[in-house]
């Protein structure tokens, strides 16, 4: 039976599926994340070994200790990650009458994941979790990448959303959103230009996009992007933004999408072009606010930055985007051309 506590969750136990690699949220931790163009552990095909072998890897894996992803790749153990709502539904009903707030954050965040529709094992997944800050991909059920997020502040909140990735944009310019144009303009908008009417700031090093941006289908002017002020991730409250998601690991998110090698992905950024690129696969990307999450065979109760979890909170808002229909040949040659509207990343 699934653990559960209002705990800090525990390191990963050998005797779950294991995961690429956890992360310590202190101030002088740094992710740990598997790095695009690395060897990826296999996958153990379960139906077809004997279940002596898997009992007995079994065995050895809890005899030794907690499992890292070079210990999995030498025992053939699989790094798929199990159904979050199984573990959570298994966790509600063992949640203790005295733990009233672990109870509200399992259940609203069942809620939460069927609204929404997660599925981490349909092709390539990104889930952000806006109540922990946190961002994990997903490739086939596996979790391949983790990295910290700052995410929005409690009044510029980041929405709960699921949506497919556009394009990576290489070297962005930042249109400024009109709700903050006037607090730029006072302050003297010394390297920024004035575009049809909108005030941009080119790409560089000031630019607060960073170097990549990944944009988002029908997303309200919410994307997923770099940042000029990469010391806020080490911040334990990382709610600070005005409502987009700034990626710490966004060079190796990026890559992973495009199927680049970080090194081809640097080079592109190098040229300073501004430079739109498709992902040949699609990439669902889900942001939801998560308040309890299984991690190392306990379920924790994170915390509630939004305070939707609070007593008489109503239920989270969310939206959910329809996949896009495929292109004739003739409808995508004809669409191509179009320059990508003006957005309004925040």
């Amino acid at each position: 039976m699934t653990k559960v506590t209002e705990g800090p969750a525990e390191p990963v136990l050998a005797n779950r599926p294991a995961r690429s690699g956890g992360m310590d949220h202190s101030p002088k931790a740094a992710p740990s994340c598997y790095a695009p163009g690395a060897a990826t552990p296999p996958m153990m095909e379960q139906t077809r070994r004997p279940l002596a072998r898997r009992l007995l890897l079994g065995a050895l894996a809890a005899a030794l200790g907690p499992a890292s992803p070079r210990r999995v790749a030498a025992q053939g153990l699989p790094l798929a990650v199990p159904d979050p709502r199984a573990l959570l539904r298994q966790a509600l009903d063992a949640v203790p009458p005295a733990s009233p707030r672990l109870r509200t954050a399992v259940g609203r965040t069942l809620g939460r994941l069927d609204d929404l529709g997660l599925d981490l094992s349909a092709g390539r997944v990104i889930l952000v979790n806006i109540a922990a800050a946190e961002l994990t991909a997903h490739d086939g059920g596996r979790e391949v990448l983790r990295s910290r997020v700052v995410v929005g502040a409690a009044r510029t909140r980041t929405p709960q959303l699921s949506t497919f990735v556009t394009t990576v944009r290489c070297n962005p310019p930042w249109y400024v959103p009109a709700s903050i144009e006037p607090e730029i303009r006072a302050a003297g908008a010394a390297g920024f230009r004035v575009v049809n009417g909108r005030l941009v700031q080119p790409p560089g090093p000031g630019n607060p996009l960073g170097l990549l941006r990944i944009g988002l289908l029908d997303s309200d002017g919410i994307f997923l992007h770099g940042t000029s002020s990469p010391g806020l991730f080490a911040n334990r409250d990382r709610a600070l933004s005005h409502g987009c998601v700034r990626v710490e690991r966004i060079r190796d998110l990026a890559a992973w999408m495009l199927d680049s090698a970080p090194a081809a992905l640097g080079a592109t950024l190098a040229t300073g072009r501004t430079l739109d690129l498709v992902p040949p696969q699609e990439v669902t990307v889900v942001l939801a606010y998560l308040t309890a999450w299984p991690e190392g065979g306990r379920v924790a109760a994170l915390a509630d930055p939004y305070g939707l979890d609070a007593a008489g909170s109503r239920r989270a808002a969310f939206r959910r985007v329809a996949r896009p229909a495929p292109q004739l040949p003739a409808e995508a040659e004809a669409a191509a051309p179009v320059p990508p509207p003006e957005d309004d990343p925040l």
